[in-house]
């Protein structure tokens, strides 16, 4: 009722505004007036950013605002020098995992953002001190960022729970930034455009060597993909352009045709270059085995429900048996994409190559712990 979604704040706001409206009414003195009249703007300003937010179901509470306004996520840190590989185990992050910045630049694409990464706990334990570990990447919205992910959809937490009652694998999440927007850019749909940022390549090539040469990652094909909007259409775009990288993949409120960004063409009128980034057009005429799909889409907004009820027609007509949720009464919004997290996790981190502790170790809590002395 209270938070940043409450109708009391809302309520607040209205009469707030009513109030500075009866002052600019009144005709009193100017020097009432114009401070009056530009709290009354910035009211407005205020109650559009609120009933849009209530909209998005973005800020559930003062906390989340707070922290995305200061630019950090909760419980983000930094790397120590020596990086994934000669991380100590034991301690806290073997309960609870360690989420941090990590700088991911790029060799191939020219490429060089900064994201998140979250190591689970089992990478802190020390049965599995030499055990190397599948990799999910996780796609942001557009306009968006990484610590979306953390901030509006709270992905440590649900991993977390996840895998404590054993309905998830382990893996290593890494949240890229798709397209720049902390450096101001939006909307590039993770296409490689002509002329512009190769940000296919970033995310398909670079991103994954990135991680697999910084943290313990299961070789070969051990990557998944997914995201939601703009960043589900990237996800399935990805996993059928590069299959050979990424194993399976997630689309939440996704769609599968690239769209005009701004009105402008990406693809700048080549048509081959337009059907090979159309997720339609690749799923339906595979040159590959296509990768593990898993779809979800709101159920009250019915153009996602029907483009992903098209996608998966699909990828079942090809052989896929492909999971499809929707969220009841849920729009294109956190509000519905929040509790699909979990599942997708559950399902998603299933179809990667699994983690197991060396021979003989016991969970933590049920004995000594035992140390992988191979890998």
């Amino acid at each position: 009722m209270f938070g940043p979604q409450g109708v009391v704040v809302l309520v607040f706001l209205v009469l707030a505004f009513a109030g500075l409206a009866w002052v600019l009414a009144r005709r009193g003195p100017l020097a009432l007036r114009v401070p009056a009249g530009a709290l009354a703007f910035v009211v407005a300003a205020v109650f559009g950013m609120a009933t849009v937010n209530r909209y998005y179901d973005y800020y559930e509470s003062w906390g989340d605002l707070f922290g995305d306004l200061s630019g950090a996520s909760d419980g983000v840190q930094a790397l120590p020098p020596a990086a994934g590989r000669a991380l100590a185990t034991g301690g806290r992050r073997a309960d609870r995992g360690m989420l941090a910045d990590v700088a991911l630049p790029g060799a191939r694409s020219g490429i060089a953002r900064d994201g998140l990464v979250y190591l689970p706990p089992q990478y802190f334990q020390p049965a599995y001190a030499r055990a190397r570990f599948p990799v999910l990447e996780l796609l942001h919205g557009s306009p968006g960022q990484p610590s979306d992910w953390q901030t509006g959809l709270r992905v440590e937490n649900a991993f977390r729970r996840v895998l404590h009652d054993h309905e998830a694998r382990p893996a290593i999440l890494v949240m890229p930034d798709i397209n720049g927007a902390q450096a101001g850019r939006t909307g590039s749909q993770c296409l490689d455009q002509p002329g512009g940022p190769r940000d296919d390549t970033y995310l398909s090539a670079d991103v994954p060597a990135d991680v697999a040469a910084r943290f313990r990652v299961r070789p070969g094909r051990s990557f998944g993909v997914a995201g939601f909007s703009e960043g589900g259409f990237c996800a399935a775009d990805l996993a059928l352009r590069h299959p050979g990288v990424f194993a399976a993949a997630g689309s939440m409120s996704g769609y599968f045709q690239p769209l005009p960004e701004h009105g402008t063409d990406l693809f700048r009128g080549n048509a081959a270059a337009r059907l090979a980034n159309d997720p339609l057009w690749l799923a339906s005429r595979p040159a590959r085995r296509l990768p593990a799909f898993w779809l979800m889409a709101g159920g009250a907004d019915r153009g996602d429900v029907e483009s992903a009820r098209i996608f998966r027609s699909v990828l079942v007509a090809h052989g896929g048996r492909v999971p499809l949720v929707t969220i009841p009464h849920a729009r294109h919004t956190f509000a519905a994409w929040k509790p699909a997290v979990p599942r997708l996790l559950a399902w998603i981190t299933g179809r990667l190559p699994s983690v197991a502790p060396c021979p003989g170790a016991r969970a933590p809590g049920h004995g000594a712990p035992v140390t992988c002395r191979g890998t």
